[in-house]
């Protein structure tokens, strides 16, 4: 039998300091992504999406009595994982919660600017073009295989050290593309609505 449950345990702490414990988002494992993370192999065939997709069906098509081994496992996890959390101090916790609610916030952003992304490609928006920066870290980066983290590292220091003078070639290059980009926003606008006031 498992130790003391959290809720006992969360209750005891609320009780000897007045405040209920708050545990950080991401610090429970559910029964399926339990399964998930059990089952999950990468396969050079297949995306990561199309594994995952594959196992959801799995799962959906378990029985209960199959299923019953990742609750376990998922509690056994969950107990653990908050016991441990209340050891922390006050601090250590609060840091923890934080930390978590930023990568939430985080993935949140991510996603709703690649939900974004999907529905101007589906629209046949133009894509915005890249800025100086970008066009100049492209270029660095070009062809630069398993070394792109140290090569990224220095390029990021490079523009940083570059004059006003050494970033205009980019400069140039990138008002160029943000121009034909405004021009061909505008047709495409203009043609949006003529389709869509017929």
């Amino acid at each position: 039998m498992l130790a003391i449950s959290t809720r006992f345990f969360a209750t005891k702490v609320a009780a000897a300091t007045g405040v209920a414990p708050k545990f950080p988002t991401g610090l429970k494992i559910s029964p399926y992504a339990m399964y998930i993370k059990q089952n999950f192999k990468n396969d050079s065939n297949m995306k990561n999406t199309e594994i995952v997709k594959d196992l959801s069906i799995k799962w959906k098509a378990m029985k209960d009595s199959e299923k019953n081994k990742y609750s376990e496992m998922s509690k056994s996890h969950n107990e653990k994982k908050m016991n441990d959390f209340l050891k922390l101090s006050t601090e250590e916790q609060t840091k923890l919660v934080n930390e978590a609610q930023e990568k939430k916030a985080d993935r949140a952003t991510r996603r709703e600017a690649k939900e974004r992304r999907e529905k101007r490609k589906q629209e046949g928006r133009p894509t915005v073009p890249p800025s100086a920066y970008a066009l100049f870290i492209k270029e660095k980066l070009s062809g630069t295989g398993s070394e792109t983290k140290n090569k990224m590292k220095e390029a990021v220091e490079q523009w940083k050290s570059f004059s006003d003078a050494q970033k205009q070639k980019y400069t140039v290059e990138a008002k160029k593309l943000m121009d034909e980009y405004h021009n061909t926003l505008a047709k495409w606008e203009s043609e949006k609505k003529e389709k869509s006031s017929k």
